[in-house]
């Protein structure tokens, strides 16, 4: 028989061949269960941050979430008067990425919110919030600290948990945000500005002895600082402006290191105005030139009652003939003088040796 016709010979299976496929059991190792959610999570997170693209925005998806430390300070008995803490402090901010922004109000905004934004300033740097809170406690609005910065404020904590008045232990990152500065030093008030008081005013007062400082042009922050330290450090009480503001900056508080609390804002309308009404009231009126033919300081007679007129950029001529012009230094090879605060410096400690020592 040929080969191509013959059929090969049935073959039985085994029993265990035969045996039909048992049902799975439905528990899974835990190893695999973590591994297909870690990967589901994965597909997840690239999904939506291919949406977010598509989209053009940065926001975070849904499932991520931030873990925000918290840190707490307890009691400790008899140490307040030392400054220790003596408050629960909770730490907030953290990696919130939003910034927060403070421009121009709307002219819809509420009238609540406008008149704070007019009376309300914050002051930070550790001397300057300090000294506000040691001069004017009632005019903190609210603090900001960084919990070194709080471990330092205890008193002034207690003080605000007594007051119900509100305050936040943040980190360094949101203290930046807060300040608009990395020199924040730690701390930060929302204080009440305080009350200026006008030239006129201040002059209808006969005083035998007295100093001030007039600034001519002065707006930078910086030497603003500095004249408001050095004044409070020869004893000035008032320094005459034409805008409140020029002193009520966050950033010349820091430098003034708590001067702002002891020198007071005298506002005029314009300088021509305010040297007439100190001559008519009795008052030396001071300025500094790089005149040649001017008087040294060291030479000049100073009064009693003394105004200094300060400026960033010394005058080469005379301006004001009939009042008392100055020279500092007859040797300054520099195309600039000192700085106005230096020569504030050099200004009031002259006056301050002759009528006060």
């Amino acid at each position: 028989m040929n080969n191509k016709f013959q059929t090969k010979s049935p073959r039985f299976k085994s029993i265990e061949e035969r045996r039909e496929p048992t049902f799975k059991s439905t528990r899974t190792d835990k190893n695999t269960h973590r591994d297909t959610r870690n990967t589901q999570e994965k597909r997840e997170r690239r999904n939506e941050e291919f949406r977010r693209n598509e989209r053009g925005d940065d926001r975070k998806p849904k499932f991520e979430r931030s873990v925000t430390p918290n840190y707490d300070i307890y009691p400790t008995e008899g140490k307040r008067a030392s400054g220790e803490g003596s408050v629960k402090i909770s730490v907030k901010g953290g990696s919130r990425s939003t910034e927060k922004k403070t421009g121009p109000l709307s002219p819809r905004a509420p009238e609540k919110i406008r008149n704070n934004r007019a009376t309300e300033m914050k002051v930070y740097g550790e001397n300057a919030c300090h000294t506000l809170f040691q001069q004017r406690p009632d005019a903190i609005v609210r603090l900001w600290a960084t919990v070194e910065g709080a471990k330092k404020a205890g008193e002034l904590l207690s003080y605000l948990a007594e007051q119900k008045k509100a305050y936040h232990v943040v980190d360094s990152e949101e203290m930046e945000r807060v300040t608009g500065t990395e020199h924040h030093g730690g701390i930060c008030l929302l204080a009440k500005k305080s009350t200026p008081f006008s030239l006129e005013g201040y002059l209808q007062i006969a005083r035998q002895r007295d100093c001030l400082v007039l600034l001519d042009g002065v707006n930078n922050a910086q030497n603003v600082g500095g004249i408001m330290r050095t004044c409070a450090f020869y004893g000035v009480k008032g320094i005459i402006v034409e805008q409140n503001d020029i002193l009520n900056s966050s950033n010349a508080a820091r430098v003034a290191e708590g001067g702002l609390e002891f020198v007071h804002p005298l506002e005029t309308k314009h300088r021509q105005i305010a040297l007439a009404q100190l001559r008519n009231a009795g008052y030396q009126i001071v300025h500094l030139t790089r005149q040649k033919q001017a008087q040294s300081l060291s030479k000049t007679v100073l009064n009693e009652k003394i105004v200094f007129v300060l400026s960033e950029v010394v005058a080469n001529d005379m301006e004001y003939p009939e009042d008392t012009n100055v020279q500092l230094s007859f040797a300054n090879p520099l195309n600039s003088g000192l700085n106005v605060a230096v020569n504030t410096g050099i200004l009031l400690a002259q006056w301050y040796q002759s009528h006060i020592l």
